[in-house]
């Protein structure tokens, strides 16, 4: 049949009524659901998987070496990466678990790392990207060890991505705290690297693309001291099981600056 919904005759006057081959289904909004794919796991094979989190994604030649005989030595052949920049180890017996993951503990690839280096994702950055306007990996590192020292106890779930310009491959819209590169007057008319702020987005059917709150620019040297005072705020004014992003949509401008 032509495209179209033309008769066969060629006649373009002549047209089908019939209903058309392709529509459009929205589809509804998936629930919240929270797969990093960190921590050991049990596949529908029977064996075991093993989630990662590098620093911020950065992960060595030499250590992707390491991972490779570690996982070789523990009856592994298979190492794959997730969207989250995290690494996975698949197909691990049961009696060769625990001793895998204590091996890459020590070459700093932790299965049960601290929320704030779980959920923490960064672009490449300045360092490496010609369209970034500010280094992301550093950044994000220095923020993860603050927080992880200022906020020991923060256990629920939180992510964090950083961007360094505004293309958003580190997709900012849908995180937590969406964090995008660019260059911040301060108050001394110095001209240094800082970040635009997005709070409380998703694509669940709770939420949506990360809030802007008016005026809320951070240098990078301020931005542990914002983060810890919004993550502190959010402990002490929660309610029982809210989530980050719930909290956020019912704040005001002043309790998120």
């Amino acid at each position: 049949m032509p495209i179209g919904g033309r008769s066969g005759s060629g006649n373009p006057s002549r047209r089908s009524t019939s209903t058309p081959r392709f529509r459009t289904v929205r589809r509804p909004r998936r629930p919240p659901t929270h797969a990093a794919h960190v921590g050991a796991h049990r596949q529908k094979d029977g064996l075991n998987y093993l989630g990662l989190a590098p620093r911020v994604g950065r992960r060595a030649g030499t250590l992707l070496t390491q991972v490779a005989e570690l996982a070789e030595a523990h009856g592994s052949r298979r190492v794959r990466t997730s969207i989250e920049q995290n690494l996975i180890v698949l197909d691990i017996p049961d009696d060769q678990l625990d001793s895998l993951s204590t091996a890459l503990d020590t070459v700093d690839l932790p299965s049960r790392p601290s929320t704030f280096r779980r959920q923490t994702m960064a672009c490449t950055g300045i360092e490496f990207c010609k369209l970034a306007i500010v280094n992301t990996k550093d950044r994000a590192m220095t923020v993860v060890e603050e927080l992880e020292r200022r906020r020991p106890n923060f256990d629920t779930w939180f992510t964090l991505n950083f961007n360094g310009c505004p293309n958003s491959c580190a997709r900012i819209q849908t995180a937590d705290i969406g964090l995008r590169g660019q260059i911040v007057t301060t108050v001394d008319g110095d001209q240094v690297e800082g970040f635009n702020v997005q709070l409380g987005g998703g694509l669940t059917a709770q939420t949506d693309f990360g809030r802007k709150t008016r005026g809320v620019k951070v240098t990078a040297t301020e931005l542990p001291d914002y983060l810890e005072r919004v993550l502190r705020r959010f402990q002490e004014t929660r309610q029982p099981d809210e989530s980050f992003s719930a909290w956020v949509a019912r704040s005001d401008d002043t309790t998120l600056t």
